[in-house]
């Protein structure tokens, strides 16, 4: 899903569905962009469960799929406890380098200084 929102003009649809529904002709004239080019965008986000349509007279509204929004805010709350537990390498896995002398020194990055910094 992410993917296919990091396309530009697939995310602005999502952001001009977040106002109101669109059918494809309102959203070309709105990003200056052919009937075609939203009906190709549109039938991404569908095959990715991001929107959905609904036939209103002669033209397909298309709404976000509060689903898809629920997933992907679940994975970034997700990550981003992943994130808060982040170890440091060194904790397990402590780097040594040899250099040319034959000096061994470690790690040139350290993420929280040590006694010695």
């Amino acid at each position: 899903m992410l993917k296919t929102l990091a396309e530009p003009t697939r995310f602005k649809i999502v952001q001009l569905l977040l106002n109101r529904h669109h059918c494809s002709r309102s959203l070309a004239l709105t990003l200056g962009i052919s009937e075609s080019a939203v009906s190709q965008h549109m039938a991404v986000l569908k095959k990715a469960g991001i929107v959905t349509g609904f036939r209103h007279s002669y033209h397909i509204h298309y709404v976000l799929n509060p689903e898809a929004v629920d997933f992907i805010i679940a994975q970034m709350n997700a990550w981003r406890t992943q994130m808060a537990q982040i170890e440091d390498c060194h904790e397990l896995n402590p780097c040594e380098f040899v250099i040319d002398d034959g000096t061994r020194v470690g790690c040139l990055y350290r993420s929280q200084p040590t006694e010695d910094d």
